[in-house]
C-alpha cells in the first residue's frame, strides 16, 4: 500500500511507530480518571482461534482504556479485573449489558450499575410481544403496566413490580416438567426484573449514559482491525492492535 502510494517508507517503522503510540496510550490511560466505565465482552480471532477479550471503554471520552485477555463469563476473573480498574481510575459508575456475571460482580464492588437500556427493553419488548396474544384477557393489563414502567423507569418502580408479582401470586407452578405456561412466564419476566430496578434508572440521577453504544463501537473498530491483519499472533500484539483501534484520540 505505501508502495503504490509513493511513500518511501518501510513497513517496520509503521510496526515501531505502532508499537511506541500504543505504549503512550498506555501510560496516559495508566491513571488517568474515568467517572463512567463501559464493559463489554468481545471475541477476536488471534493465534488461530477466536479468543474472549473484556474491553473497557471511558464513556465520557469514547477512548479504550484497557483491554483484558478473559471470559466475562468467569465472576472471579471480572471481579479482580474490575477491581483492580476502579481503584486506579476511580471509576464511580459501571455501564454494562444485562448479563449475569455483570450484576453479580457490581454488586460484590458497589459501584453505581447501569445496564444498557438498549438490551433492556429489546428483551422486555421481545417477551411481552411474545406472550400478549398467548395471556388471558384478564392478566393483559400487567403487560401494560410492565411496558410503561419500562418506558418512564420511575424511581419507585421495583416497588410496583413487586406490587404486579404478588397480585399474580395465584398462579403457581405445578409439576417441574411441565412447560411454562404464559402466565408463569410473565410473572417471571415482572419478578426478574424487580430486583435489578435501580440498575435500570441509574442514568437520569448520575449524568450517565442510558445506553453501552460507544463501548460496543470501539468493539466494531477493533474486530474490523482484527479482520484486516487476518488474526493476531500474540496478547501483546492483540492489546496493541484493540488499544490503537479502539482509541479516538492520539
Amino acid at each position: 500500500m505505501l508502495s503504490g502510494l509513493n511513500i518511501a517508507l518501510c513497513h517496520m517503522s509503521v510496526c515501531r511507530d505502532a508499537q511506541e503510540q500504543a505504549a503512550r496510550i498506555r501510560r496516559q490511560n495508566r491513571w488517568r480518571k474515568v467517572r463512567v466505565l463501559g464493559v463489554d465482552g468481545a471475541v477476536v480471532r488471534g493465534w488461530g482461534e477466536q479468543r474472549p477479550v473484556l474491553v473497557a471503554v471511558d464513556l465520557g471520552q469514547g477512548d479504550v482504556v484497557e483491554a483484558g485477555y478473559m471470559n466475562e463469563y468467569n465472576p472471579q476473573t471480572v471481579e479482580a479485573w474490575l477491581r483492580g480498574l476502579m481503584q486506579r481510575l476511580g471509576v464511580g459508575v459501571i455501564v454494562t449489558d444485562d448479563l449475569s456475571t455483570y450484576r453479580l460482580v457490581t454488586e460484590r464492588l458497589q459501584p453505581g450499575h447501569q445496564v444498557c437500556q438498549f438490551h433492556v427493553r429489546r428483551y422486555v419488548g421481545k417477551s411481552l410481544k411474545q406472550l400478549r396474544e398467548q395471556v388471558p384477557k384478564e392478566w393483559q393489563w400487567v403487560m401494560d403496566e410492565v411496558e410503561e414502567l419500562i418506558d418512564h423507569l420511575p424511581p419507585a418502580g421495583d416497588k410496583r413490580l413487586y406490587y404486579l408479582w404478588q397480585r399474580m401470586s395465584q398462579i403457581r407452578r405445578i409439576g417441574n416438567r411441565k412447560p411454562f405456561t404464559a402466565l408463569e412466564q410473565l410473572r417471571a419476566l415482572v419478578l426478574r426484573l424487580s430486583p435489578h430496578w435501580q440498575s435500570f434508572c441509574t442514568y437520569p440521577f448520575e449524568e450517565v449514559p442510558w445506553t453501552n453504544n460507544r463501548t460496543e463501537q470501539a468493539i466494531g473498530r477493533m474486530k474490523m482491525r482484527a479482520r484486516t491483519v487476518r488474526g493476531y499472533k500474540t496478547w501483546h500484539g492483540m492489546q496493541t492492535g484493540l488499544l490503537l483501534a479502539g482509541a479516538l484520540h492520539f
